[in-house]
């Protein structure tokens, strides 16, 4: 890792491809880039939630997810290579149902609103749920691919990268809830035709 980064701005890719780990160079839209891309902008989402939220509990676990996205993405980038276990995903499910423990049941949906870090943690949700689709879609890609030679194939994940993005998603949204609760604020709540009855805006000349 160290020697493949000790060279940022090398120029391989200045023609729209890219090399994976197995050595592959695959074009930059191939559905295994798409993944990546998504995971990778999900990880920076992340990691603004980390920096605005004002707690050390969810600072420090979403720091571990911070790293078990760097090791999905080992393993969208190599066949063969798995990384992610039950036990990531026991980890997410444990912090689920330990956060939402602390609110009742919700009876109409949840805008994305409230202090910034609650705010920010539902971009990172609707990212999540993206970055799930385009690894379903590679991996759909994949298995369409089975009859061609290894060196003409995308590589795939193995079965614990959508169910740890699904919970991550949940996780998310249950994060964006503790962040509100936990800076006094309430979630901003969707109200059944409130655009409807609210006054139309008065736009000047």
């Amino acid at each position: 890792m160290g020697s493949r980064l000790s060279e940022i701005a090398a120029h391989a890719g200045d023609h729209g491809q890219t090399g994976l780990d197995n050595r592959l160079r695959v074009d930059k839209d191939n559905p295994v880039i798409q993944a990546l891309g998504a995971v990778d902008e999900l990880n920076s989402w992340i990691g603004v939630v980390i920096a605005l939220s004002g707690s050390d509990k969810i600072r420090s676990f979403l720091s571990l997810v911070q790293h078990d996205l760097c090791d999905l993405g080992a393993q969208i980038r190599g066949p063969g290579t798995q990384r992610l276990s039950p036990n990531h995903l026991a980890r997410l499910e444990m912090l689920v149902a330990a956060l939402n423990s602390e609110f009742g049941q919700l009876k109409e949906p949840i805008l994305s609103g409230g202090v910034q870090s609650a705010a920010f943690a539902h971009v990172a949700r609707t990212v999540c749920r993206r970055a799930e689709r385009d690894l379903f879609t590679l991996m759909e890609a994949s298995n369409r691919l089975d009859g061609l030679q290894p060196a003409d194939r995308a590589p795939a994940t193995d079965d614990f990268g959508l169910p740890y993005l699904n919970r991550l998603s949940d996780l998310l949204f249950v994060v964006s809830r503790f962040e509100n609760c936990n800076a006094g604020q309430t979630d901003v709540m969707w109200r059944r035709e409130q655009s409807l009855r609210s006054d139309p805006v008065q736009v000047g000349r």
